[in-house]
């Protein structure tokens, strides 16, 4: 009987050990992570951390999207790097098994460089193990910014890789200022420079790629590269409190990536609207025509509850007084309660598409489309048989939000179910004979291909068609940012599209990202292969 009690005890205190083990080197993995996004700028939006392993590299190794989308030039670069610091025998083990991560930070009008941070293994000493091999074989000249000492190490094209270590954590950039940028997060105390992340976010450990996407900051990012004040572009992004911890999928011409969007729950914005509703199917995608260059779409599961915190957001934003004014207004004049003639005929679904001319279409699924368009024809105009024109301003803001505030007095017709409505007639009569020519999007090959990898299910959808883009992107983009778009350094021509979904849950969305290239000719129905190792 002892025997078993001591056996008994042996193994319980062992797996205890095991335990506290485990959770110690979670933790201090955990911690160490933490400790790099604090030297990260708070002005980065977007980071990508992969672990230093053969793996990645062998699976990453005929992937080309990353030097589509970055350039061969930054590609070039980060290879040097690599073939120093990675691919050097004496100086692998110090990185060995390291997540490294690459933050994207605008530098300067028109021109974004990458930080590169990464955690020294364990027990490697940086003056022993990493800059003594260093000056051994490469010319290195160092300087001091504050209390950090730089090294410097330059290339025969005349770029120059410059670094430092702190306490382990080695930060590097071929840009200078994005690096003293780094280094003032050491010295500064303060908090409020550092990317923001939330270290609670579901991570997973197994997966051998993960991006992190601070939306605060994605406006800013994307209008550094504009010379137009506020386009309107990035509009939909400024309602985005939100930071995004991303896990990758592998497919082989594609980025794939889903996981958890974490909203500040203190702001009150439209995004943060739709957490208390439900996920449900985007049919909306089925009707738009073939010339769609974006989409941004919404589904409500109550869309009762949902005006009614639309309404209380617009009272904080002291929007509603000129809202209420004119609802009344309309009220009165035609003798009317929109609130209790509109709100049982609306549907789930609605949002904002537009096309390749930069035309952009408005459109609402309805529950009872009878009804609606006997309500609507008593407050419009008759423009001919198929087309009306709204009496009054501001009602579909009144009653769906930010998505519609441009659309003040539109043209308005139906299809089927649906509202579509347009600030002119020509837009609304193109997409009416698209529509009467079964001329949609869903159904192209390309789509097809696209479409299968994105979930149906969600709240917010936002796409982007890259072909259908082209005039748009180009008068988004300065001069300077255009020609560097269209250059051999690049090569987006061979992208089809992007899009991000995102799907509430209580007090965060599960979120989906999606970019591919065009689909090669032979392969219109690719399968997707699981990046997550092995658990076991």
């Amino acid at each position: 009987m002892k025997k078993i009690i001591i056996i008994v005890s042996l193994l319980f205190l062992g797996i205890i050990g095991v335990t506290w083990l485990y959770f110690k080197n979670l933790s201090s993995s955990e911690y160490s992570n933490e400790k790099i996004f604090s030297l990260v700028p708070n002005d980065a939006s977007i980071v990508f951390e992969y672990k230093n392993e053969t793996t990645f590299y062998d699976i990453f190794k005929d992937f080309n999207l990353f030097s589509d989308i970055l350039g061969k030039e930054t590609i070039s670069h980060l290879n040097a790097v690599k073939q120093i610091f990675v691919d050097n025998q004496n100086l692998s083990p110090a990185f060995i098994g390291s997540d490294v991560y690459f933050a994207l930070d605008q530098t300067e009008k028109n021109n974004a460089q990458l930080l590169l941070l990464a955690n020294l293994a364990k027990n490697i000493d940086a003056e022993n193990d990493v800059l003594s091999i260093l000056k051994s074989k490469y010319k290195i000249n160092v300087s001091n910014y504050k209390d950090e000492k730089i090294y410097k190490i330059a290339f025969s094209n005349q770029s120059k890789f410059r670094f430092f270590v702190h306490k382990s954590i080695f930060v590097g950039s071929f840009d200078s200022l994005l690096l003293n940028k780094s280094i003032n997060l050491l010295t500064g105390k303060n908090i409020e420079n550092q990317f923001k992340i939330d270290n609670n976010s579901v991570r997973n450990k197994n997966s051998i790629a993960n991006l992190y996407l601070n939306f605060d900051k994605l406006p800013d990012f994307f209008n550094n590269f504009s010379n137009r004040k506020n386009p309107e572009e990035t509009f939909n992004l400024k309602n985005i409190k939100a930071t995004a911890s991303l896990n990758i999928n592998y497919q082989s011409n594609a980025f794939m990536f889903s996981g958890i969007t974490n909203p500040q729950l203190g702001n009150n914005n439209y995004f943060n609207l739709f957490l208390s509703q439900q996920p449900g199917a985007n049919t909306l995608i089925n009707i738009i025509p073939f010339d769609v260059a974006s989409y941004s779409f919404y589904f409500t599961s109550n869309y009762r509850s949902f005006k009614t915190k639309l309404q209380q957001l617009q009272i904080e934003q002291k929007k509603w007084d000129k809202l209420k004014n004119q609802l009344d207004i309309v009220s009165k004049n035609h003798a009317v309660n929109l609130d209790k003639e509109l709100i049982p005929v609306i549907g789930k679904e609605f949002g904002v598409f537009q096309l390749a001319s930069g035309d952009k279409i408005g459109i609402v699924k309805t529950s009872n489309t009878n009804r609606l368009r006997f309500l609507l024809s008593t407050i419009s105009s008759e423009i001919n048989e198929n087309i009306r024109h709204f009496d009054d301003s501001y009602l579909l803001e009144a009653y769906f939000g930010q998505p519609f505030e441009n659309f003040r007095r539109p043209y308005f017709a139906f299809i089927e179910n649906h509202l579509v409505f347009a600030n002119n007639t020509t837009a609304l009569n193109r997409f009416l004979e698209n529509y009467k020519n079964q001329k949609f999007l869903s159904r192209t090959d390309k789509h097809l291909d696209f479409q299968q990898y994105l979930s149906n299910q969600g709240n917010i959808f936002f796409f982007v068609h890259n072909s259908n883009s082209k005039a748009l992107i180009r008068s988004f983009l300065s001069g300077t940012s255009y020609n560097d778009f269209k250059s051999d350094n690049f090569n987006w021509k061979d992208i089809y599209g992007f899009a991000i979904q995102f799907s509430a849950d209580k007090d965060k969305f599960f979120t989906n990202m999606y970019m591919n290239k065009m689909p090669l000719s032979n392969i219109k129905l690719p399968s997707v292969d699981s990046l997550l190792l092995d658990n076991n």
